[in-house]
């Protein structure tokens, strides 16, 4: 991946914290022309009523597209009103599906390129099984995550999804391949995002394993500080792992911060050690604070001026 120099010194905010709050482009770029910030990151929450109201401002707005999170924006084919970033899986194991997935993808790729954004993030899939999560979880918060009990619990969960995981994982390198294809057309390369569950594609082993196979591709790492500190705090990854063996790789990061295992909070406003990050990072990456809808002006604006400072510092 060649870096993009553009991006040094902009801290971009997704639309993330929006959904719900808005029924009108015009005024959801406005609240964000309001921030403190240089760009944005479009994500699946909007929808093809809004983008297409808020199209033609961006073309003039100071605020720069940085990155458009796929599916963008959200289908009209969505019968519950929610965009989901997996809404389509691209790990399908059933063809048409998994083509689906590809198409909608297109899409996205296709309005990065006409936005002039300097990647797609993608949600790349899962493995299906059974239940595990909640028990995982109960464990973590009765302070037993480090217990005999949840180190069986977690060999267990782990066993489960690298048995059942080839068909998936399979499917998830076809569409992959297809991707790069106009990735490389459209000049926008793909970034395939840390997840946060242990049964999300990809698992921390498999980046090495996909960025091999698609050698040449268009294709990079994005890391979301959140997951991986979700991930950590369940024990299933080591501090700071999936950070430094994909640093080579890294396209853009989303910063929120985490108490415990609830995230996409403002960043200073739990336990997440930022300084200890950013050196991992290198100056071209992009950089975009990724809130939960719901939170408060004065909240997206200190976690925006505390990321802000660390940058500067």
């Amino acid at each position: 991946m060649t870096g993009n120099e553009r991006y040094e010194s902009m801290i971009a905010l997704s639309t993330s914290f929006a959904s719900g709050r808005f029924t009108e482009g015009g005024a959801l770029l406005a609240a964000m022309e309001s921030f403190h910030i240089d760009g944005i990151e479009l994500e699946y929450r909007i929808s093809e009523k809004i983008f297409r109201q808020m199209k033609p401002l961006l073309t003039r707005s100071r605020l720069q597209v940085v990155s458009v999170h796929n599916f963008f924006p959200m289908p009209g084919v969505v019968k519950t009103g929610r965009g989901e970033g997996d809404l389509f899986l691209l790990s399908h194991p059933e063809r048409e599906m998994r083509l689906n997935a590809v198409k909608w993808t297109l899409r996205t790729i296709e309005h990065a390129h006409e936005l002039e954004a300097g990647a797609v993030v993608l949600h790349c899939g899962r493995v299906e099984v059974g239940p595990g999560v909640k028990q995982l979880h109960q464990l973590y918060r009765s302070g037993r995550i480090e217990s005999d009990e949840a180190r069986e619990l977690i060999a267990r969960l782990e066993e489960e999804r690298d048995r059942k995981k080839a068909k998936h994982f399979d499917s998830l390198l076809f569409s992959l391949d297809r991707l790069a294809h106009a990735a490389e057309r459209y000049h926008v390369p793909l970034a395939l995002e840390n997840r946060y569950n242990y049964y999300e594609l990809p698992g921390d082993n498999d980046f090495d394993t996909i960025f091999n196979k698609l050698d040449g591709a268009l294709l990079g790492y994005w890391h979301d500080t959140g997951h991986a500190h979700v991930s950590e705090a369940l024990t299933l990854e080591e501090t700071g792992i999936l950070l430094k063996r994909n640093r080579d790789r890294l396209i853009g990061v989303h910063f929120h911060d985490a108490v415990g295992i609830e995230d996409h909070l403002p960043p200073g406003k739990g336990d997440i050690d930022f300084p200890a990050i950013l050196p991992e990072l290198k100056p071209e990456t992009i950089k975009v604070i990724e809130l939960k809808p719901g939170t408060t002006d004065e909240d997206i604006m200190a976690g925006i001026d505390y990321i802000g400072r660390l940058i500067q510092s």
